[in-house]
């Protein structure tokens, strides 16, 4: 097979079987791949060197956060950050999670360009990626802390290995992550009835699925 004939192959592989796909050229997929690649640098050198100063603030049956005093992180040796025990909880949880979504989006970059099928419509995907997983983190650590997920939120509930292996799992698994936040959504916004078919003011459509103007 010729590389005209796998390219056309390629294209119409995806896009719903069409040709309208069009693959990113190798310049763009290898800043793509560039900039993956700085990420995990970025993601796992700023993890080794809070990871000391978080474990010193967050010790074993405390709280993780008032009394804890405070102490200097210098991320790759610009500047001194002066961290809390709850502020180095929050910057663990975010890098955690971007290391999480570092392999979800370095996975799936490196199957599709090994099999030419690389599309331009996905770049916002890889480069919104690390964004999706951090948030996701954020909000199931926050319900964690909560109590929502776990029973209590004292020196149980503090422990820094579980939080950043949960925020990983987040930045995985976005997926599972947002339908574990739809459950509980369910579960503590729940209602009785159908609001939306009950209410008498409700806006009329028409046959076609559009408002209907004929009705208020």
């Amino acid at each position: 097979m010729s590389g005209a004939t796998e390219e056309q192959a390629a294209v119409q592989g995806g896009d719903g079987g069409t040709a309208n796909g069009r693959c990113l050229s190798p310049v763009a997929t290898a800043v793509l791949g560039v900039f993956l690649l700085v990420d995990l640098v970025f993601v796992c050198g700023a993890l080794v060197s809070l990871w000391p100063v978080m474990l010193g603030l967050v010790q074993p049956g405390t709280d993780g956060g008032a009394g804890a005093g405070a102490s200097s992180w210098s991320p790759f040796g610009l500047g001194g950050w002066s961290l809390t025990a709850d502020t180095a909880m929050l910057l663990a949880v975010i890098l955690c999670s971007g290391l999480g979504s570092f392999v979800h989006a370095a996975t799936s970059f490196a199957t599709y360009v090994g099999n030419r099928r690389l599309y331009a419509s996905w770049l916002w995907w890889y480069l919104l990626r690390a964004g999706i997983g951090v948030a996701l983190a954020l909000l199931v650590y926050f319900l964690l802390r909560g109590g929502l997920f776990a029973g209590s939120s004292g020196a149980g509930a503090t422990n820094p290995y579980g939080f950043c292996g949960i925020a990983g799992l987040c930045g995985l698994f976005s997926k599972q992550a947002t339908d574990k936040l739809r459950e509980v959504c369910d579960t503590i916004l729940s209602t009785r009835g159908d609001g939306d078919r009950e209410r008498g003011d409700k806006l009329a459509v028409a046959a076609n699925g559009d408002p209907d103007p004929g009705r208020p």
